[in-house]
């Protein structure tokens, strides 16, 4: 039992879908759960590359549809025990060089950049690619020897802020998120939907939609406790709108990853597929 002297909890999804989400929601999301698996395996290719001693690798990993996704793998040099990892999703042409990713590794994490296939799928209101390739990615670096997969982070970087948000309505369990930019049409529906079944930490950065997810972030979790307790609790769901300045706001970012990857104690209630 922790020092706060709560059992683990597993909550049901919370009562009938809100009349705005698309129809069939949690079909779709165990669905693409499924679907986010792949036999393919993933390729690293060592990177000869100036990144203040880190180890960088090239990778290619398998998405949905064992679409090749591409990105780096910079780790730290070294460091005892099991580490945290961070998850940084950019936009098509985002990717840029392994020099430009090096700030999670110099803190002593294991952290994959992935450069998403593409901003979004305009016939497909739920935007399963996306989703599915972000869980991918997250259960990459979850599975490498030496991860802690209960301490991995999650940044969904401008247009990729959407993948972000839909990570954490499919893994119950991803340590914190970072979400900028995280609503676009015609995707609307799904990521509100996303961020009601969310259970995990967010800082939503500035962008298009911010308060919307904001005030979806949670909710079944929240409803859930309401009903079990009988009373209406305070936010069950940590949530921030970050208001920080663009020169200060990876400052901000470390220090919210790092605060949520080195907890000893979390009650997170889970809400169940």
């Amino acid at each position: 039992m922790s020092e706060f002297d709560i059992p683990p909890v597993a909550l049901a999804p919370a009562a009938p879908p809100a009349a705005d989400e698309p129809p069939e929601f949690d079909e779709f999301r165990s669905d693409l759960l499924v679907r986010s698996r792949s036999s393919a395996g993933t390729r690293r290719d060592p990177e000869e590359s100036d990144t203040g001693g880190l180890t960088t690798d090239a990778v290619t990993l398998p998405g949905y549809g064992d679409h090749p996704l591409h990105g780096w793998f910079v780790t730290p040099v070294g460091e005892p025990g099991t580490l945290p990892g961070v998850v940084e999703l950019v936009p098509p042409g985002g990717l840029g060089t392994a020099r430009d990713h090096t700030w999670p590794a110099s803190a002593g994490y294991v952290h994959l950049v992935v450069e998403m296939r593409h901003d979004g799928d305009p016939q497909d209101p739920y935007n399963r690619e996306i989703a599915a390739d972000a869980v991918r990615a997250v259960q990459e670096v979850r599975s490498l020897p030496g991860v802690d997969p209960s301490r991995v982070a999650v940044l969904g970087r401008t247009g990729a802020g959407c993948a972000a948000v839909a990570a954490a309505g499919l893994l119950q369990d991803i340590a914190c998120v970072i979400a900028e930019a995280p609503f676009a049409e015609p995707h609307a529906a799904a990521l509100r939907a996303f961020a009601r079944r969310a259970s995990s930490p967010v800082l939503l950065g500035p962008g298009a939609g911010a308060p919307e997810i904001f005030a979806a972030w949670g909710a079944h979790s929240a409803q859930l406790v309401a009903e079990l307790s009988g009373v209406t609790p305070p936010d069950v769901v940590e949530r921030v709108l970050d208001e920080s300045a663009p020169a200060t706001r990876r400052d901000t970012y470390q220090a919210w990853i790092a605060g949520h990857t080195e907890l000893g104690q979390v009650f997170r209630p889970q809400v169940a597929h």
